[in-house]
């Protein structure tokens, strides 16, 4: 089996794949109260569990999580963004948390996703991926939109396998579509 694990750069940013010291920047989003759209806060175990769940993506399906670093800081996580796809969505997903709140409203969100989305169409091998999106998530749904997604006219609840993150998750979430080609 050949794996290739890429890296992207930005103008500002470092986006490679997971490595084991990430994990602690994982685990401390997912359980504080920043995770609330991301089926947290979890406890640590459930945290570890998910950290290495989105990690072994990259080797089951050839795509999964960045992590994002800035340039000037390479040894700093801020951040998550890349292909959602675990084994009971039919559709993958693309997704993006930031870390930590200092890294807020500075686009780089946007722009890791910009870098991310066109490398991963061919690599996915479809035409259209879904970002889901919690109701009430102003800040997500303005990413979705500058990304040139649009609103799916139906509003759907995550229903994950006994024991996902999304599994006692009573917020309504909205699906919002990426078509290839579509991006702004």
């Amino acid at each position: 089996m050949a794996l290739t694990l890429p890296t992207l750069k930005t103008d500002r940013l470092i986006l490679r794949t997971p490595r084991l010291q990430d994990a602690e920047y994982y685990v401390a989003y997912k359980m504080s109260e920043r995770a609330k759209f991301t089926g947290g806060p979890l406890d640590q175990n459930a945290a570890q569990a998910g950290f290495f769940k989105n990690a072994g993506q990259w080797v089951i399906r050839g795509y999964g999580l960045f992590m994002a670093t800035t340039q000037s800081d390479p040894k700093t996580v801020i951040g998550g963004f890349g292909v959602f796809h675990p084994l009971n969505q039919k559709e993958p997903e693309f997704g993006w948390t930031l870390y930590d709140r200092a890294a807020e409203g500075k686009g780089y969100v946007t722009e890791a996703m910009r870098a991310i989305i066109p490398w991963a169409w061919p690599v996915m091998g479809v035409n259209t991926a879904q970002s889901h999106i919690d109701e009430g998530n102003h800040a997500s749904v303005a990413v979705a939109r500058a990304l040139g997604a649009t609103l799916d006219a139906e509003t759907t609840r995550i229903e994950n396998a006994d024991g996902g993150e999304f599994a006692d998750h009573d917020t309504y979430v909205n699906i919002w579509r990426h078509q290839k080609g579509a991006l702004k």
